[in-house]
């Protein structure tokens, strides 16, 4: 009876084991088939799936380390076990399987059988691109903020705060609409009515210089502005671009035309100066954000515009975040004698996309 009991038991713990070695089996099996090879110039090998390149690095997906960044130029070869997207170095888009032998890096068609490009991967600008880094597409990304109090009582107040960006990305052209409405009421007496647009057209002529057009619609019937419309040419520096970095000078000339509620119109020409800037840190917990654009006129009397905004935006999930910002505007030739600079703290809840 005993010894019946034992030989069951024992049957079991051995299928029992040898059902834990199948699966590892299957899993060690399944893991190889689909993993890709690295091979680095120091001999080491690394294993993985290849997610994008589009830097001087490429990102590696390991099943042991996560996401990593190797040096593209410490790479000898790579051995891909499915086919990829690439652009090559003249522009050259295909679609094949990376493979590395003697003669050094190849690319064969989808079918991994023929061969398409006996290259280096010196060659290789781009693995699995966005389609608008290839020129078929365009990638939409922005932003919407909304803030807000109202009161009622013994003091009754309220106030709006609207403001947002879109910027539409093709491989050579750029469209960015930006604004922001604000309205305020105290004691059911208007004291803030005010509203800007701007929207701009790039045109890449390289990977990092670019031509534009702009407008700029504003009005603030506090400052006495119906209707200011600026218009401007002129050339920008893309320094940085990218989902964590993103950094842009921009100068030209403008024509200003201002229509004042009370104070005589005026037209006139002015040079402009512009600078944009975001960035994700501590691992895309907080995007620090600094737009500022200037407008100079030489001519007698001078006149320097300045709009500015400085912040953080806090991204929570499914796109939802939180903007704290301080925006400062500069008029140093005011209507009628009104103060020159306007400060403004912003607190909204908003949605990005990307």
């Amino acid at each position: 009876m005993f010894f019946n009991v034992a030989c069951k038991a024992l049957n079991k713990n051995r299928l029992k084991h040898l059902l834990y070695g199948l699966i590892a089996l299957i899993t060690w099996f399944s893991g190889s088939a689909v993993a890709d090879s690295v091979w680095m110039k120091n001999g080491d090998k690394i294993t993985g799936t290849l997610v994008v390149k589009v830097t001087d690095k490429v990102v590696i997906n390991t099943s042991y380390a996560g996401e990593i960044k190797l040096n593209w130029a410490d790479i000898l070869s790579i051995d891909a076990e499915k086919p990829y997207t690439m652009m090559l170095s003249d522009q050259t888009v295909v679609t094949g399987f990376l493979k590395h032998g003697e003669n050094g890096q190849a690319i064969l068609d989808e079918d991994g059988k023929t061969e398409l490009i006996d290259t280096e991967l010196a060659e290789i600008q781009y693995i699995n691109p966005s389609k608008d880094l290839i020129g078929e597409g365009f990638v939409w990304t922005g932003n919407l903020n909304l803030g807000g109090t109202f009161n009622n009582g013994n003091s009754k107040n309220r106030n709006m705060q609207f403001n947002g960006e879109s910027i539409t990305r093709g491989l050579e052209d750029r469209y960015t609409v930006q604004g922001y409405a604000y309205w305020a009421q105290d004691n059911d007496e208007q004291t803030q009515n005010n509203l800007r647009v701007r929207g701009q057209y790039d045109h890449f002529f390289t990977k990092k210089w670019f031509t534009y057009l702009n407008t700029i619609q504003e009005k603030d019937r506090f400052r006495d502005i119906r209707l200011r419309s600026t218009y401007g040419v002129g050339t920008g520096y893309q320094i940085f671009e990218g989902e964590k970095l993103n950094l842009s000078l921009e100068g030209g000339l403008s024509w200003i035309k201002q229509d004042y509620y009370e104070e005589s119109d005026e037209n006139h020409g002015a040079l402009r100066w512009a600078v944009n800037y975001n960035q994700y840190l501590f691992d895309s917990f907080v995007q620090a954000f600094h737009r500022h654009e200037v407008l100079y006129t030489p001519r007698a009397p001078s006149q320097i515009l300045l709009y500015s905004s400085t912040g953080l935006r806090f991204p929570f999930i499914l796109g939802l975040s939180a903007t704290t910002q301080l925006d400062y505007n500069l008029d140093s030739r005011p209507a009628d004698d009104r103060r020159k600079g306007d400060t403004r703290a912003l607190f909204t809840l908003g949605y990005t996309w990307k």
